[in-house]
């Protein structure tokens, strides 16, 4: 009985690191942001118990820093911090890029062209939230073609620091949401198969974003 109690414990854990884990990748904590574990239990409808281990589990993998007040606080980066994060995401998503090219099916295509047009339609309607949450979801359904689930990880893993950064990438000018994307380059050359033009264009996003990030908010922070 104790084994199964610890078992479900665990499983709850799993769960709640998860979900927060998902919450940092998509910016919706943002840099800062002061996590209470009484507020997460309530809002989750769980125990404290699996909360406070995720918790400190995301606290051991260097995705959150602890306080004395009993509280947990998304990192601030800086802005060396995040110029090698961006380094270092660079080469494992070219790499992911790379095999995903040579693998992806005319149906994960397809599937990745409607996650594209999810991430459009969000930043047309001005849902940050959403935007944020459709182009998490179009990078790893990408990622996920290449059938690497180790890489997939380590990407997933600088991810999660970066996110809470990404809310900075908002607001944007109307030629950035309206204007040619990135992805189309992308979607075109995936579809040609050219690996080159591929890792171009995931290159390009990266590098795009970092300029608007450091503008919008590692500048202004000077």
């Amino acid at each position: 009985m104790l084994d199964m109690e610890k078992a479900q414990r665990m499983s709850l854990t799993m769960q709640v690191e998860v979900r927060l884990k998902n919450a940092l990748i998509m910016g919706s904590l943002k840099p800062g942001a002061r996590l209470v574990t009484k507020e997460i239990a309530d809002q989750l409808g769980t125990s404290i118990t699996p909360v406070r281990e995720a918790l400190l589990r995301l606290v051991s993998s260097g995705a959150l820093d602890a306080t004395p007040a009993q509280a947990f606080l998304v990192p601030e980066l800086t802005l060396e911090r995040f110029q090698e994060i961006t380094a270092i995401r660079k080469t494992l998503e070219s790499q992911a890029v790379e095999v995903a090219a040579q693998r992806c099916t005319p149906e994960q295509l397809a599937d990745l062209h409607n996650r594209f047009e999810q991430f459009r339609s969000a930043k047309i309607s001005g849902s940050v939230e959403e935007a944020l949450q459709a182009n998490r979801a179009f990078r790893f359904e990408l990622y996920a073609c290449a059938g690497m689930p180790t890489l997939l990880s380590l990407i997933e893993q600088l991810w999660i620091r970066i996110g809470p950064s990404f809310n900075y990438l908002y607001p944007q000018s109307n030629e950035m949401i309206h204007g040619h994307h990135n992805y189309e380059d992308l979607l075109a050359a995936l579809e040609r198969k050219d690996i080159p033009a591929c890792i171009k264009s995931i290159h390009k996003s990266i590098d795009d974003g970092a300029v608007i990030l450091i503008r919008q908010h590692f500048s202004a922070g000077e």
